[in-house]
C-alpha cells in the first residue's frame, strides 16, 4: 500500500512498495541459509581478509550493476498511462496532509516517487537525492499550470529535494507525460548529481513547451515539417556519420536558422506535398545566407499522403529510435530533440492517422545568384520578412547525392 508522510519527510523508508518490487521465489535458498553453513576461519566476516575480499567484491559488484543499469536502462520506460493509474490509486487514500507516494524505480540513483499532495489532492512527483544540487542561475524552472518547489535539507548532510505539482486540472494529460519525461530522463543516469542535474535542465527544456504546443498537438504543416527533417537526419546524417553525430548535427529544434549544422556547412529542409510548381516558404533573411558557413545546402522533400504505402510520423520515430539503440547517448539527445520540436508521445495515436510517402528527393547548393533574400541585398530599414521561391527553378543549383556529402564532409583542416 502507499506510504503517507508528511512534507517534512525525508528520503524513502526500506521496505517502501515499488512499482518494479521483487519476491524471492518459494523454495529459494537465501544468504540467510547459505550463513548457516559452516565454512574455515578465514571466510568469517570478523576476519580481516575477508572483510577485504568482501570490500573488494561490493566494489566489483557496484560497477557491475552500474554497468547493467547504463546498458538496460533505455528498455524499461514509464508510461503517461502508468502514472494516472498510480495517481487514481494513491487519491483515494483521501489524506488530509502530507502526501501519499509510491516508488517508481527501485534501479534509480536518484529517489522517484509518484505522489498525491494532501490537502489539495494534486497529483506530482517528488525527486530527491543526497547532495546539493541547484540551478545554474539559482532559479527553479517554471511551466504553466506547474508548481516546482525546491529544497535543501540538512545543510550537514545535504539531500537535495524536488516537487513537481499540477495545479491546473485542463493540463493533467500534458502533465502525465512530462512526468513520465522526468522519470525516465532522470532514471536513466548513473549517479544522484547527473540524475538531480537532468531533472532541473529537463524541467527547463519544457518550461517552453507547455506554451507553444496545444493540447492538440502538432498542426499538420508541422508535422509534415518534422517528418521531413527525420527523413533526411536518418537519408543522409545517419546513413553517413556516427550515431551521436548525425543526432548532434540536427539543429532544428533549438531554433536555429537551419536546420542541421554539420560540422562548419549547413543544410535548410523544406518539406512539400508533391505537385507541380512547389512554393518553398523562407521564414527570414538568414535561412538561406551562406556567409556564415563553407557550405549551405537546401533539401526538398517531396511526399504524399498514401494510406496504403506511406509511414506515419510515430513509425517514422520508433524506426529512428531502432537504428540509435545500441548508442545510449545518442538515442537520449534524440528523445531530447523530438520534445523540443514539440513531439510529444501523448499526441502518437492523432499522428499515426496520417501516413506520408516520400516521392521524391532534391538537393540544391545555396551560392552565387541563388534565388533569396539575404541581409547582404535587403535595403536598409527592411527586416522579419518571409518569402517563398519556386522549386521547379532551382534545377541549375541542384546536386547529386553524392556532391551533398562530400560538401557536408569535407572540413577546413
Amino acid at each position: 500500500m502507499a506510504t503517507k508522510i508528511t512534507t517534512q519527510a525525508r528520503s524513502a523508508q526500506v521496505g517502501e512498495r515499488s512499482l518494479h518490487s521483487q519476491t524471492a521465489e518459494p523454495g529459494s535458498r537465501t544468504s540467510a541459509d547459505l550463513s548457516n553453513r559452516r565454512r574455515p576461519r578465514w571466510q568469517h566476516p570478523d576476519h580481516g581478509f575477508c572483510r577485504q575480499l568482501s570490500f573488494r567484491c561490493r566494489r566489483t559488484a557496484d560497477r557491475l550493476r552500474r554497468k547493467q543499469r547504463q546498458t538496460a536502462r533505455g528498455a524499461v520506460r514509464m508510461n503517461p498511462d502508468e502514472l494516472v493509474e498510480l495517481w487514481r490509486s494513491l487519491a483515494e487514500g483521501q489524506g488530509t496532509s502530507g502526501m501519499d507516494r509510491r516508488r517508481l524505480d527501485t534501479e534509480a540513483a536518484v529517489d522517484l516517487f509518484a505522489c498525491i499532495f494532501w490537502p489539495s489532492g494534486r497529483l506530482g512527483l517528488l525527486i530527491e537525492g543526497d547532495g546539493e544540487q541547484r540551478p545554474p542561475t539559482d532559479r527553479i524552472p517554471t511551466c504553466r499550470g506547474v508548481k516546482v518547489l525546491h529544497e535543501v535539507l540538512d545543510p550537514a548532510h545535504p539531500r537535495t529535494v524536488l516537487r513537481v505539482m499540477l495545479e491546473d486540472d485542463r493540463l493533467r494529460e500534458i502533465f502525465a507525460v512530462l512526468s513520465a519525461d522526468l522519470v525516465n530522463a532522470v532514471g536513466a543516469e548513473q549517479n544522484t548529481t547527473a540524475g538531480l542535474r537532468r531533472c532541473i535542465d529537463r524541467l527547463s527544456m519544457w518550461q517552453g513547451l507547455f506554451e507553444r504546443v496545444p493540447a492538440e498537438g502538432l498542426s499538420q504543416e508541422a508535422q509534415r515539417g518534422l517528418f521531413g527533417e527525420l527523413i533526411i537526419l536518418e537519408s543522409l546524417c545517419l546513413a553517413e556519420m556516427e550515431a551521436y553525430e548525425a543526432v548532434t548535427s540536427w539543429s532544428g529544434p533549438s531554433a536555429s536558422h537551419q536546420d542541421f549544422t554539420i560540422r562548419d556547412a549547413a543544410v535548410e529542409v523544406k518539406t512539400t506535398l508533391s505537385k507541380l510548381h512547389a512554393r518553398l516558404a523562407i521564414a527570414n533573411e538568414r535561412q538561406l545566407d551562406e556567409r556564415s558557413h563553407r557550405a549551405l545546402l537546401l533539401a526538398h522533400v517531396c511526399i504524399e499522403e498514401s494510406s496504403a504505402r506511406g509511414i506515419a510520423l510515430p513509425a517514422l520515430v520508433a524506426r529512428i529510435r531502432s537504428q540509435l539503440q545500441s548508442d545510449h547517448l545518442a538515442a537520449r539527445e534524440f528523445d531530447d530533440r523530438l520534445l523540443q520540436s514539440g513531439y510529444l508521445e501523448v499526441h502518437a495515436p492523432l499522428y499515426a492517422r496520417s501516413r506520408y510517402r516520400v516521392t521524391d528527393q532534391h538537393c540544391f547548393h545555396v551560392r552565387g545568384n541563388f534565388p533569396r533574400l539575404t541581409e547582404a541585398n535587403l535595403p536598409s530599414g527592411v527586416g522579419d520578412i518571409r518569402y517563398t521561391i519556386i522549386a521547379g527553378d532551382l534545377s541549375e543549383y541542384g546536386i547529386p547525392r553524392e556532391r551533398a556529402v562530400q560538401l557536408l564532409m569535407e572540413s577546413n583542416d
